[in-house]
């Protein structure tokens, strides 16, 4: 059993930093990262490519390790969880849209679904939907025998949402989420995601280099050579 840390906020990070590589090679992605994540709140992280934004979505979602300081999740500290542990605690309560949706290939946009689902249920949880009516909720109940190949790139981040819903989750990242949509999609994904919060009540983290996809956001934090600063609402 790890400890529980006093701490109000769902997800925080404490003096983070991450290095990759030794030496005169040793590369900083991250240092001195200090943040909470509170209930129900919207965070946009903005940066260029290679600031970290992708790096802090890992960590928070347990994805990596940092090599120093701590990722705490609901007051228990990733760091001392061993893998199966880590993988129980983001299949109860993180979930992660990524960049290219992240579809597995030779399944459904059904099976996508309730693939994820069935993970949930391995978890501990229960449902609150069925594979089926997340597809539906989403606008995609007629493309459900789809395989990736078959769906447009904006079907396919609406999958990846539907999949996400299925954990039920409490924290929800979201790696560039439109970065390879065009305009008009990419504002009906926002939408829908904006829509889909307002519902199930979970925070959400997404990491763009686009300050209007930023600006949607009750809070944002810039990235820049791996430190984070609060930027004024």
């Amino acid at each position: 059993m790890s400890p529980t840390i006093a701490t109000t906020a769902l997800s925080a990070c404490r003096g983070v930093g991450v290095r990759y590589g030794t030496g005169e090679a040793q590369v900083v992605a991250l240092e001195g990262v200090d943040l909470a994540i509170e209930p129900g709140e919207t965070l946009a992280l903005r940066g260029p490519s290679g600031s970290g934004k992708t790096t802090l979505l890992h960590l928070l979602g347990g994805l990596v390790l940092p090599t120093e300081g701590e990722v705490i999740w609901k007051g228990r500290s990733l760091a001392l969880l061993d893998v199966a542990a880590r993988g129980e605690a983001r299949a109860a309560g993180i979930a992660y849209v990524f960049q290219g949706s992240n579809l597995l290939p030779n399944l459904t946009a059904l099976e996508n679904v309730a693939f994820t689902a069935w993970l949930a249920s391995k978890a501990g949880l229960e449902a609150r939907m069925e594979p089926e009516e997340l597809l539906a909720l989403v606008g995609l109940g007629g493309k459900a025998d789809a395989l990736p190949t078959e769906l447009s790139g904006g079907e396919a981040q609406r999958v990846a949402l539907a999949r996400s819903l299925a954990q039920m989750p409490e924290l929800l990242l979201c790696d560039e989420p439109t970065g390879h949509l065009d305009s008009d999609t990419a504002g009906r994904v926002l939408d829908l995601l904006w829509a889909l919060r307002e519902r199930f009540g979970f925070a959400l983290v997404l990491a763009t280099h686009d300050p209007g996809v930023a600006g949607r956001c009750e809070r944002q934090l810039e990235l820049a050579d791996g430190r984070v600063n609060d930027l004024a609402r």
